[in-house]
């Protein structure tokens, strides 16, 4: 699996973790955030303003969570956009966010299936699948995409398919 394509890089990020995703306060948040707003903590540029205190502090959940690359890819697509003054622009931002760390988790399942002993039309459809994955995650399109819709919904029917193939 190559790693590069998983690896968050926050440094390159909005902080859209900390913005487009909601969280109830528990064990793992200290506090209720609606998805869209920014949380508590975020500082204007993008950082925790408690990184190093986050699991002390009760926000051990932010610690847990990867985005596998989706935020950065998101962030470049929507940087030259005012997102931070017209909310129409991030709310499009937070729903690509979405759709990107939807296709970020099944190109990670897609890749891990490289371990099982699949037939050959199998093998051969993942294949095309990771490419209509990698197709639309890593362009620098700034809307939600049906092209993205559909290869979640092929994508998530194939591996369902699989369990049967590999139970049998």
């Amino acid at each position: 699996m190559d790693d590069v394509i998983f690896t968050a890089d926050c440094e390159k990020c909005f902080g859209l973790c900390c913005t487009a995703l909601s969280f109830e306060r528990s064990s793992q948040f200290g506090h209720d955030k609606l998805g869209g707003e920014p949380c508590q903590y975020l500082a204007s540029d993008f950082r925790c303003r408690i990184h190093e205190r986050r699991e002390d502090l009760g926000y051990g959940g932010c610690e847990a969570f990867d985005c596998m690359g989706a935020g950065q890819r998101v962030s470049a697509a929507f940087a030259p956009l005012n997102w931070r003054q017209d909310s129409g622009i991030a709310r499009r931002l937070h729903a690509r966010f979405s759709q990107l760390l939807a296709l970020q988790e099944l190109r990670q399942a897609l890749e891990t299936a490289t371990r099982l002993d699949l037939p050959s039309d199998l093998h051969t459809r993942r294949l095309a699948l990771l490419r209509d994955v990698a197709e639309d995650a890593d362009s620098l399109t700034v809307d939600v995409t049906a092209t993205g819709q559909a290869v979640l919904n092929e994508g998530r029917t194939f591996l369902r398919g699989l369990a049967g193939s590999v139970i049998a």
